[in-house]
């Protein structure tokens, strides 16, 4: 019996495809904005609050470099002076400090493969750190740099204990062996160094997980590089670990004992003044406060000014609230919009109200009970969110990744998109609740007069 009234509310949409459509449209742009906002904003409240619980970010950085577009971390310039070099031992600056957790170094270097295409008949222009001429191990030392011959590279070929890498290059970082400790970073296979391999003339280093699955080939097991060494340009290295996944860019890279070594004035210079000290904290609170005794240490050995800090947690923060800003006004600006559109929206369902009083009044009349008509033109504003909502979200997805990738925001859950299309569509149903309620004060016999 009441089959009728579904296809009135068909026929509805049929007769009128023009204002069908704009409805399904306003709500697909309304549902896709607030959406896109919505996801935005959760995305940067969680890319936020991983950032700030990174290692990272728990850091003071000490360095002598004058140029400040040579750090990683920018600072301010500043003077130094020729006998300002840090070093290892500078790292007992910690025992001044109770809110140091770990202090250690964490320099960028550089490997440079020997690999089977390799010319090598004399090195590069920009070679990186030399190798001792001592760890040039089956070849001779020219200019500090480790050279092998033809022959020599194909013996190294036939050696099993030998790799020879298809990568012409590799990154990774000088460190003191408190680094792992301040990264959670353990070993997957064999083991990491310890302060006593800082003392050590053997050329070591330990593997990032990714990096040792490139170096092995595919379908090798990486604990297959365990013990063997690496052919370099600066030197066998050979691989004592592996890395477990820390899910960062450490995964990609290698780590080399941090050593004071240094060849001549020149050399020293050359190698220490690109220097960091790090010093990891308990509590991020206590960084500015961590910050100004280490300060005043440095002070005390190198004079003021002669060394320069950066607490990047301090500019992390500005991105961060930089961030929520902009998440805080795209989201409201978007649901004005949203709001404007299901206002729109209602009025329209209002006069569409009017032109089927008639329908209603005979509806009725055959035995319809208010709260069926309600229910009839409820079901017609969730079959209008339904298709908003299919459309806002093809719209939303496109349209959240475009400003998170504008934000700098680097990871994202297309959850948080689903559940702004599922809270818009939620309250795009509540707006149509108001049209449908006049059908509850038509009197059915003035609708059939009418």
């Amino acid at each position: 019996m009441f089959k009728e009234p579904y296809k009135i509310i068909l026929r509805r949409f049929r007769d009128r495809p023009l204002e069908s459509g704009l409805l399904v449209l306003a709500v697909a742009l309304g549902i896709g904005a607030f959406s896109a906002g919505f996801s935005l904003l959760m995305n940067t409240v969680s890319y936020s609050r991983n950032l700030m619980s990174s290692p990272e970010y728990k850091e003071l950085i000490f360095s002598t470099r004058s140029n400040s577009e040579e750090m990683e971390t920018p600072v301010r310039e500043k003077l130094v002076q020729e006998t300002a070099v840090l070093k290892v031992s500078d790292l007992e600056a910690a025992k001044m400090a109770p809110g140091v957790q770990w202090a250690f170094v964490q320099n960028r270097a550089h490997l440079r493969l020997i690999t089977r295409d390799s010319q090598i008949s004399s090195p590069p222009e920009a070679m990186g750190p030399p190798a001792p001429p001592e760890s040039a191990e089956g070849g001779t030392s020219k200019n500090n740099f480790f050279t092998i011959s033809d022959d020599e590279r194909a013996a190294a070929e036939k050696d099993e204990s030998v790799v020879i890498a298809e990568l012409d290059e590799i990154s990774g970082y000088e460190v003191t062996p408190q680094f792992f400790n301040a990264w959670g970073i353990t070993a997957a296979d064999g083991s990491l160094f310890t302060d006593t391999d800082l003392n050590s003339t053997a050329n070591i280093i330990v593997l990032g997980s990714k990096l040792a699955s490139l170096i092995a080939g595919e379908g090798n097991n990486p604990s297959i590089l365990l013990g063997k060494k690496l052919l370099t340009r600066e030197g066998y290295q050979t691989i004592i670990g592996i890395t477990n996944p820390v899910s960062s860019s450490y995964d990609s890279e290698y780590f080399a004992p941090y050593r004071d070594q240094s060849g001549g004035v020149s050399g020293f210079r050359r190698r220490f003044m690109d220097t960091q000290l790090r010093f990891a904290v308990y509590n991020p609170s206590d960084l500015d406060q961590t910050a100004e005794l280490l300060k005043n240490w440095f002070a005390a050995q190198f004079g003021e000014d002669q060394i320069t800090v950066s607490n990047p947690r301090a500019e992390a923060m500005q991105l961060v609230k930089r961030n929520g800003g902009i998440g805080i006004l795209i989201l409201f600006l978007s649901a004005a919009g949203f709001f404007i559109a299901l206002v729109n929206v209602s009025n329209i369902l209002i006069s569409r109200v009017l032109r089927m009083k008639k329908g209603v009044g005979i509806l009725m009349a055959v035995g319809a009970a208010k709260k069926d008509i309600m229910n009839l033109f409820l079901l017609e504003t969730v079959l209008i969110a339904l298709l908003g909502g299919a459309a806002g979200t093809a719209l939303a997805l496109p349209l959240s990744n475009y400003m998170r990738e504008a934000a700098g925001i680097t990871t994202a859950s297309w959850l948080f998109t689903a559940v702004g299309v599922v809270l818009s569509g939620i309250v795009t149903v509540l707006f149509g609740i108001i049209p449908s309620r006049h059908y509850m004060k038509i009197d059915p016999a003035e609708a059939m007069r009418s």
